[in-house]
């Protein structure tokens, strides 16, 4: 005990001088920010460089086969080697589930609700656990993508390090976009679209007093992943030209279609969602197990769908697969996907959706070549088109899953195709569906952060986290003398009028007394009943915050009432227009970017 009480002292003391020194005004510094940044970069890009190592490592121990040769290299296993990797994989991740909280492997929206509502704070442990979960998953060749736990690693080790510094939310959100940003530009080689994947997705603003450390992060991100694994593109494809400007209402139409199955598949992962939930009388550790014999099933037919898909989606990227071949890929993708996650498989849904953009824009590329020959470009130009307007609606961020598809393919040229369907897709999905299948699953779960974190305050708080049980009350039948002293008490206000057994009956402000009340005996004894008035807006304790905000407005009134949802007409405490605009105000500051105050809390 001793022994550990010294150990404890030391790193107190460790902490202490390490806070000191690079927060000794309490205030921003940027050459603190940038060490951190350059830090958090550092650690985010090796643990997505061991991530994606790790995959690699397990799928050639379990297919001998690496993820560049999966799909065609997988033709020639027999079905029981294919079936069995996916049963096997997933009895080992349904026991890895036992050290996650709710059986279920972290994701994006983990990061993003943890930026939103919980100040930048994520436990290492359910990251550590939910990033074996997915190297197993991905690894036995469940149908998921890599980016989005690894992106939950970085923003849960960069929490980690803020939390040991203990520094203030504003910081720790900053960080917290620093680590997602390492880690998805080592994961992709793509620092720029690193940059803007945690500000358009993760913080939802682009402040510059987080931009800045955030480009450092992602550079040093990138720089690990190039000097381990060498500065390629993740996909390697020819140089494709526009062939004419009549093209374009076809990339308009591609849009469309990939909005199409975008939705579709967002669709599909929903109804995942539901069916998990149904799937009560089915321990969660044998789901996964019963999700791999369906998966299975599936890639004995097409191998393609095993594991990120890198392989058949870098072939379509090519023009390399026919018409039928690509629709057929495209089906079986979006089913072994919805199977995965519905199997409580880890993984994300970003490599699957350039899976599914890449097929449907190969067959897109085909029927324009066949209709319009002379003036269609080649199919895998509409393929690189489609993959990025899939992934665009998919994941609700077309600036950075432009320029994601931009640094992966290493090819510009088609820039202004992939922009207007991007634009198109992400566009139709969000006015008939869901802004993003991030938001879809914090919906899910109760969280609505559409209209960010100040409109989800108003909608997720009770009126009892805010109003004030610091009030006076009298009773009707009392003299307007004791009521006046009371008011001059309180500060004036409003003073809450009850009758004998203490259920409100009105209120009463200095502005209803007479003003000669001290001066004149009569008025002065005069019951509180002749002077106080109805107040027709009050709210419950359990009420949102949103409701009283609505009709704090609506009445005219800064304060109201506010009632015991157990007790009729019994006043538990005072709601004021101030306090809840003062919150509101708060929390869209922080949606911002705007509390840009950073060091240690305090």
């Amino acid at each position: 005990m001793a022994k550990a009480g010294k150990k404890g002292g030391v790193f107190t003391r460790l902490r202490r001088r390490i806070r000191t020194t690079l927060f000794y005004s309490g205030g921003y510094e940027f050459g603190t920010i940038t060490i951190l940044a350059a830090l958090i970069g550092v650690i985010s890009g090796y643990a997505a460089i061991g991530f994606y190592l790790s995959i690699g490592a397990l799928l050639e121990f379990i297919y001998g086969l690496s993820e560049a040769e999966l799909a065609t290299g997988a033709k020639d296993l027999p079905a029981w080697h294919i079936m069995g990797a996916l049963v096997g994989g997933g009895l080992v991740v349904g026991q890895l589930l036992r050290l996650i909280p709710k059986h279920q492997a972290r994701g994006v929206p983990n990061v993003i609700e943890a930026a939103a509502l919980h100040n930048g704070r994520l436990g290492i442990k359910s990251g550590l656990a939910s990033a074996v979960t997915t190297v197993v998953s991905l690894g036995s060749g469940a149908s998921m993508g890599r980016e989005g736990p690894v992106v939950h690693l970085g923003a849960a080790l960069s929490s980690t390090i803020t939390r040991a510094l203990q520094l203030n939310p504003s910081a720790a959100r900053t960080l917290l976009g620093c680590g997602v940003a390492a880690a998805v530009a080592a994961s992709f080689n793509a620092p720029i679209a690193g940059v803007f994947f945690a500000l358009e997705v993760i913080l939802g603003h682009y402040a510059l007093h987080a931009f800045a450390p955030i480009v450092i992060a992602a550079i040093a991100g990138t720089l690990v992943s190039r000097a381990h694994l060498g500065n390629f593109p993740a996909f390697e494809t020819t140089d494709y030209f526009i062939n004419s400007f009549w093209e374009f209402p076809a990339f308009f139409i591609l849009g469309i279609a990939a909005a199409l199955v975008a939705v579709t598949f967002m669709s599909g992962m929903n109804w995942g969602d539901q069916v998990r939930t149904k799937l009560g009388k089915i321990p969660y550790w044998l789901q996964p197990a019963l999700a791999g014999v369906f998966v299975g099933g599936i890639a004995i037919f097409y191998p393609e769908i095993l594991s990120v898909g890198y392989e058949a989606t870098s072939r379509a990227l090519n023009g390399e697969y026919g018409f039928d071949l690509l629709l057929s890929l495209m089906v079986a993708k979006m089913a072994a996907t919805i199977l995965s996650y519905t199997g409580r498989f880890g993984g994300g849904v970003f490599s699957p959706s350039l899976f599914l953009g890449a097929m449907l824009g190969g067959a897109f590329g085909i029927i324009a070549g066949t209709i319009f020959p002379d003036l269609a470009s080649t199919p895998g130009l509409y393929a690189v088109v489609g993959m990025g307007a899939v992934a665009s609606a998919v994941l609700g961020a077309p600036i950075s899953t432009m320029l994601i598809v931009f640094e992966i393919t290493g090819d510009y040229n088609v820039t202004i195709a992939v922009m207007i369907a991007s634009a198109i897709s992400s566009m139709v999905t969000s006015a008939f569906f869901e802004r993003s299948f991030f938001l879809m699953q914090l919906a899910n779960r109760g969280v609505r952060l559409e209209g960010g974190k100040a409109t989800y305050l108003l909608k997720s708080a009770r009126v009892s986290d805010h109003m004030t049980r610091d009030f006076f009350t009298v009773r009707d039948s009392e003299p307007a003398e004791k009521a006046r002293e009371l008011l001059v008490t309180q500060g004036g206000g409003m003073l809450i009028v009850t009758d004998e057994v203490g259920h409100m009956t009105g209120a009463l402000t200095f502005s209803q007394l007479p003003p000669d009340i001290f001066d004149n005996p009569e008025k002065a004894k005069t019951p509180v009943a002749e002077f106080m008035r109805e107040v027709p807006q009050r709210v419950k304790s359990n009420d949102a915050l949103q409701l009283a905000l609505h009709r704090l407005e609506t009445s005219g009134e800064d304060v109201l009432p506010v009632l015991s949802p157990a007790q009729k007409d019994v006043v538990v405490g005072l709601i004021r227009h101030r306090d809840v605009m003062k919150e509101y105000n708060r929390a869209l500051l922080e949606s911002q970017g705007q509390d840009h105050k950073m060091g240690r809390r305090g």
